[in-house]
């Protein structure tokens, strides 16, 4: 009975949680066909999936007299071609937010390559070549971002309990990021503690008339230290793009993206990857993404 009664409580607990807070999905279905080369030269074609993802964002407003509110997401990776294990856990946290503020924990995406590399990452399918980052998204983790006279700092760190680091954290790092004369500007630095590399970098967005430019430059400080240069252009349906990874070749990369309905977009996008390897691929893509 005890246990029924406890059952019932948590249920009606949670419905009033959900009806307190504010839910908005969204979500993206992205389509391609591509014809890509690899290093021997031998082109492949292929229909597959491009990213597609299912979200919710919940967030729940400070009570009266309170400047402290909560927040949450979930984001799931949605492989259309599969027939069985078709999501995958891209996003999911909860924080409290207070004043210009916020701190969450759970599976995050990382500020350095949010704000660094993101500064160049506007194609939908190639580019972003020599952005050097710890990853993407981590699990395990804890971030603080506030914003105070003009400047935003983003942190986060990992503790995943690995055995070869006896320090508070695995990996660290944190983003300053600031408007300054017209232009979106981030510098940043992540250490990635248990492989001792770290990585270094900045990153800038303008616009000059019509055109957006992107620029970011990266260095991952290994045994070998590697630099990346990127530079990005986009002018109405056209992107344009250069990156240079020290030690492994120049890539140039091309796009054109229209929007066919508020909700769905086709596009098209090339890249020539010229490597120091001595081999040259050349590769193109077709695709459809539609964004809810």
């Amino acid at each position: 009975m005890i246990k029924k009664i406890l059952a019932i409580t948590s249920v009606v607990l949670f419905s009033s949680a959900i009806c307190a807070a504010e839910i908005t999905p969204y979500g993206a279905f992205n389509y391609k066909y591509s014809h890509d080369e690899n290093t021997s030269g031998v082109a492949y074609n292929k229909l597959e999936d491009n990213g597609s993802k299912l979200g919710l964002d919940f967030s729940e407003p400070s009570v009266e007299g309170s400047s402290i509110g909560a927040f949450a997401k979930l984001e799931l990776g949605l492989d259309t071609d599969a027939t069985t294990n078709s999501l995958t856990n891209r996003l999911s946290y909860v924080g409290l937010s207070f004043d210009t503020s916020k701190v969450a924990v759970g599976r995050q995406s990382h500020p350095f390559t949010d704000n660094v590399g993101g500064k160049t990452n506007i194609f939908n399918v190639y580019g972003s070549n020599a952005d050097q980052s710890y990853a993407a998204r981590s699990s395990q983790s804890l971030s603080f971002s506030t914003t105070a006279s003009g400047l935003t700092l983003d942190t986060l760190a990992i503790a995943d309990g690995s055995s070869s680091n006896t320090d508070a954290f695995d990996e660290f790092e944190g983003t300053i990021s600031a408007t300054l004369f017209g232009s979106d500007i981030s510098i940043g630095y992540a250490d990635d503690v248990n492989s001792d590399i770290s990585y270094w970098g900045a990153g800038s967005t303008t616009s000059v008339g019509p055109v957006t430019i992107g620029t970011s430059y990266t260095i991952k400080d290994a045994a070998t230290d590697i630099t990346g240069v990127e530079i990005t252009a986009g002018i109405n349906i056209l992107t344009v793009g250069y990156q240079d990874l020290e030690s492994t070749g120049v890539y140039y990369t091309a796009g054109v993206a229209k929007e066919i309905v508020s909700s769905l977009t086709v596009y098209g996008e090339g890249q020539i990857s010229d490597l120091d390897s001595g081999t040259d691929t050349q590769s193109f893509s077709l695709g459809a993404k539609y964004s809810f």
